[in-house]
């Protein structure tokens, strides 16, 4: 019965609890686990829609993961993803903090480490403006004719784009439209040239129609010595002199056809009381298409206290 008699019990119960507890912890073959290191794509999620990511968005971020042994196998990158809420985010240099709360992962893997630890990002404004199309011409209409009227369908469209960017635009341009020697009035297609990071809103046709109303080149021409007429006239009038100067300027298909008896000149006496009067030019009728650049010299009425017969 000596055999049982133990000396130092407590030292023993103590040897016999500290092993079962390695016993437990201690990894079995089938359990021991191993460190791998993954580069997991980043996503971004609930940016608002007012905002703009303006700086380059890191694409990969490195995950260190636990994994027990036996499964490695099974474990492939695919199965990892990392999204960044940006919801509340503002205008300007935004840090996010990479947390295991942002990594999504199977259940059995332990996630030890995450590079960077701080993703930062710059945010910018976006905002909307009305800009009118301004069409680009190359080449030269046929000899004699000029662009009278340019009409842009639609005249101008609302775009978005960064503040940055947008706030210093006034105006959209076309692509270079061909006019080379064109003779008459035409409609074509016009392509509307957006800056980077501008998008048209509305309208937003497939393509812009550009309107060509083509006229004659104008040019100056004088007339000499065209004779005054004189209308309603109660009383005996002088006038001096009695014919003038004019330079007019019209549409060449027009002036080069365009005489001097063609031009009606004229001085309405009705509201002339007798005195004597100075006036810059009479009354002259013409084409609207011709306009009158000058007229000289002055001309002198004197109305006499004289009723006509």
């Amino acid at each position: 019965m000596r055999i049982f008699k133990i000396k130092n019990p407590i030292q023993i119960l103590l040897s016999i609890c500290f092993a079962i507890v390695i016993w437990i912890f201690a990894p079995s073959p089938n359990r021991e686990l191993t460190e791998v290191k993954f580069f997991v794509p980043v996503s971004y999620a609930n940016l608002p829609k007012d905002l703009e990511i303006t700086s380059e968005p890191l694409q990969l971020i490195s995950v260190t993961v636990e994994i027990p042994k036996n499964e490695l196998a099974q474990v492939h990158p695919s199965l990892f993803q990392a999204s960044i809420n940006l919801e509340g985010s503002v205008q300007g240099e935004m840090e996010f903090e990479m947390t295991k709360k942002i990594i999504s992962a199977p259940n059995n893997i332990k996630i030890i480490e995450i590079e960077p630890k701080v993703v930062k990002l710059v945010l910018e404004e976006i905002i909307e403006k009305e800009l009118p199309i301004q069409p680009v011409f190359v080449g030269e209409l046929a000899k004699g004719y000029v662009l009278e009227q340019i009409t842009m369908i639609p005249e101008s469209v609302k775009v978005k784009g960064l503040a940055s960017i947008l706030g210093k635009i006034e105006r959209l341009q076309t692509k270079a439209i061909n006019i080379e020697a064109i003779d008459g009035d035409l409609e074509m297609l016009a392509y509307v040239v957006f800056p980077k990071g501008i998008t048209a809103i509305d309208p937003k046709p497939e393509y812009y129609t550009v309107q060509i109303v083509v006229g004659s080149e104008p040019i100056n021409v004088r007339f000499i010595n065209i004779p005054i007429g004189i209308i309603n006239n109660d009383y005996v009038t002088r006038i001096n002199p009695r014919t003038f100067n004019m330079l007019v300027r019209g549409p060449r298909s027009l002036m080069e056809n365009y005489k001097k008896e063609d031009i009606q000149a004229f001085i309405d006496l009705e509201r002339y009381k007798p005195g004597n009067y100075k006036i810059k030019a009479p009354t002259i009728r013409v084409p609207p298409e011709v306009q009158i650049q000058q007229t000289w010299p002055p001309i002198d009425i004197w109305v006499k206290n004289q009723k006509l017969d």
